[in-house]
C-alpha cells in the first residue's frame, strides 16, 4: 500500500507540510554555530567538550520553513536505478543517456512525503557523474544537465515540502584518472572553483536543501583501524585539513547553509573520541546499522553541537521484515529519547536483494514504512512538530 500525504489526518498533515510552532526553539538562522576563527587546529585530536544547553540553543535544526524539529526521513541511492545516470552523465561516458524523470521522480517525492517524513538524503556524485573532467583528471565544470536536474528536483522536493540532504562527496577512486582533492591542492582548487562555487551559488536560498555533507562516511578513505580498517587511504591530518577547508569555501558562498560530515564504518566511536571535533560543523552526523536500533545518549558523547543519524537500519545482511522493522523503528525511537536531532532510514528503493530496501520490487510499502508513518504520530504534532513544544 502507498501513502497519499492527505491521508495521514490534520495532525500529519499538518506535520508534513508545516514543521512550525517551535517557541524557545532554535530558528533558521544558524549563524551562531560558524563564528570566530576558521584556522585549522593541526593540534593533537582530542575528546570533544561539551557546551551547556544555554550556548547551543535547541539540540535541534531547522527545517523548511526554518523552525526547529526532528528530522526522520530516508536515504535515496537512486530515484531511476542508475544512480550514475540519476542528474547528469559520468565523465567516463559523456555520451551516456541520462535517465533524470521528472515525473518519476515527483511521484516518489509524493509517496516519501506521504509517510510525513520531512527530509530524504542523498548523494550528488556516484561515480563523478555530473563532474566534468579535462585530460588531466582535474575539475572543469558542471554538466549541464546535471544543474538543470538538480533545480528541477529540488523545485519538487520543496513542492511536496520535503528538504534535500544533500552529500556533494565523491569517490574519486572511481575515476582512475581523476586527481583527489583530499590529498591534491591543485585537484582541491579546481574542484572549490569549478564544481563547489556554482553549485552552493545555485543552492543558496533554496528551503528545499537541509544541509551540506561534505563526504559520505569519510572513514572509507581514511587508512587504519579507525579508518576503513587497512592500510590504504589518506591520513585522519589530511582528512580534516579537506573538511575544514571545504566547510570554509562552502560558507564563504553562503553562510547561513549548514555544513557536515559524516562519519560511518565505526557508529559514533569517531565522532565521541574529537575526530570531527574543532572543525566548526553545524552538526554531527553518525551512522549505524544495528538490528537491535542502539544508540549512546546523545550528552554521553559530550559534543558542542547537536548530533543526527544521518543513515541508519539493520545489520544483518538477510532480508527479513520483522527484523527490519524492530531495527528501524528501535533506531528512530531511539534517537528521538536519547537527545538526537534526527535519524534517516535507508534505504528507500526497491531492490529485492537488499535488506535495508523500503520498498518491494514493484514499490509498494513494507510494512515498517507503516511503523514509520506511525512513529511520526506519536510524537503528538499537535503540541508542535516532531513533538516540540508549541508556543
Amino acid at each position: 500500500m502507498h501513502f497519499s500525504r492527505f491521508s495521514i489526518g490534520a495532525a500529519v498533515v499538518g506535520l508534513a507540510m508545516g514543521i512550525v510552532g517551535c517557541g524557545g526553539t532554535q530558528t533558521g538562522d544558524m549563524s551562531g554555530y560558524s563564528t570566530g576563527s576558521r584556522s585549522l587546529d593541526t593540534s593533537s585530536v582530542t575528546p570533544a567538550t561539551s557546551l551547556s544547553a544555554a550556548t547551543l540553543g535547541a539540540k535541534y535544526l531547522p527545517l523548511i520553513t526554518g523552525r526547529a524539529g526532528f528530522a526522520a526521513g530516508f536515504t535515496v541511492s537512486s530515484f531511476s536505478g542508475q544512480a550514475d545516470r540519476d542528474l547528469g552523465k559520468p565523465p567516463t561516458n559523456p555520451d551516456a543517456e541520462i535517465a533524470y524523470n521528472g515525473k518519476a521522480v515527483n511521484a516518489m517525492l509524493q509517496d516519501i512525503a506521504g509517510t510525513g517524513a520531512n527530509v530524504v538524503r542523498l548523494r550528488l556524485f556516484p561515480k563523478l557523474s555530473g563532474l566534468k573532467l579535462d585530460a588531466s583528471g582535474l575539475v572543469t565544470g558542471l554538466d549541464d544537465a546535471f544543474q538543470k536536474n538538480l533545480m528541477d528536483l529540488i523545485d519538487r522536493a520543496e513542492a511536496n515540502k520535503l528538504q534535500l540532504y544533500l552529500c556533494i562527496g565523491a569517490t574519486w577512486t572511481d575515476v582512475p584518472s581523476a586527481k583527489d582533492p583530499i590529498v591534491d591542492s591543485n585537484a582541491r582548487n579546481a574542484y572549490f572553483k569549478k564544481a563547489v562555487t556554482p553549485l552552493i551559488s545555485k543552492l543558496k536560498g533554496r528551503a528545499g536543501v537541509f544541509a551540506i555533507d561534505i563526504d559520505d562516511e569519510i572513514e572509507s578513505t581514511i587508512a587504519g583501524k579507525d579508518g576503513n580498517g587497512t592500510d590504504k587511504g589518506v591520513t585522519w591530518d589530511q582528512a580534516r585539513s579537506y573538511v575544514k577547508s571545504t566547510l570554509d569555501f562552502v560558507k564563504s558562498v553562503d553562510p547561513q547553509r549548514l555544513v557536515t560530515c559524516s562519519s560511518g564504518l565505526h557508529g559514533a566511536d569517531n565522532v565521541k573520541a574529537g575526530k570531527f571535533s574543532k572543525l566548526n560543523l553545524d552538526f554531527y552526523d553518525i551512522h549505524v546499522f544495528d538490528d537491535k536500533g542502539l544508540l549512546p545518549v546523545a550528552k554521553d558523547l559530550r559534543l558542542d553541537r547537536p548530533i543526527i543519524v544521518g543513515n541508519g537500519g539493520q545489520s544483518s545482511k538477510k532480508p527479513d521484515a520483522d527484523v527490519q522493522a524492530k531495527a528501524d523503528i528501535s533506531l528512530l525511537q531511539n534517537a528521538q529519547k536519547q537527545g538526537y536531532a534526527g535519524a534517516i532510514l535507508s534505504e528507500y528503493g526497491k531492490n529485492p536483494d537488499s535488506a535495508l530496501s523500503l520498498l518491494e520490487k514493484d514499490g509498494k510499502h513494507r510494512p515498517v514504512l507503516s511503523q514509520f508513518q506511525s512513529f511520526v504520530v506519536s510524537l503528538d504534532p499537535t503540541s508542535g512538530p516532531f513533538g516540540l513544544p508549541g508556543k
